[in-house]
């Protein structure tokens, strides 16, 4: 760069910094900013779209079925209940294999393999406040749901 040129930006950084300065703290605000938008790629939040009981027979209390979404993956999820025991059985569409793990009042209770199909079970669940957090094999992230209570 020849050095009129040279001494020309200056110039003009100096005038710009004079009379429009950067705000302060906007390169913290920038790397925050980022970083968020990072994890909200990392951390996808599964909303409740639905929550209905099939049809009880003769035999007992109906399954409860929950369906769980976010932009590219559902989550349908089976409860039945046996008395004072649980059974969740999962289905994650698109498949694919992962890990699941439940959370029974925060804290990580069980956990099961998914299937390449995009199975999984969690066959004793005790009553309380659960969530699921889905980690899909060759993904970073995951997925989570609501809260949903077994009972």
């Amino acid at each position: 760069m020849p050095e009129n040129d040279a001494r020309l930006f200056a110039a003009l950084r100096d005038m710009w910094e004079q009379r429009d300065p950067m705000p302060e703290g906007l390169v913290d605000d920038v790397i925050i900013a980022l970083e968020t938008e990072r994890l909200a790629e990392e951390y996808r939040q599964l909303m409740l779209v639905s929550d209905a009981r099939e049809l009880a027979g003769a035999r007992g209390a109906a399954p409860r079925i929950l369906e769980f979404g976010a932009a590219a993956v559902t989550l349908l999820l089976r409860i039945e209940s046996d008395g004072g025991s649980h059974r969740i059985d999962g289905w994650l569409a698109p498949p694919r294999g992962g890990r699941a793990e439940l959370l029974v009042g925060g804290a990580e209770v069980a956990s099961a393999t998914i299937s390449p199909e995009g199975r999984f079970e969690f066959p004793r669940v005790a009553a309380g406040i659960c969530r699921i957090v889905i980690r899909s094999a060759g993904e970073d992230g995951y997925s989570v749901t609501g809260e949903f209570e077994v009972d």
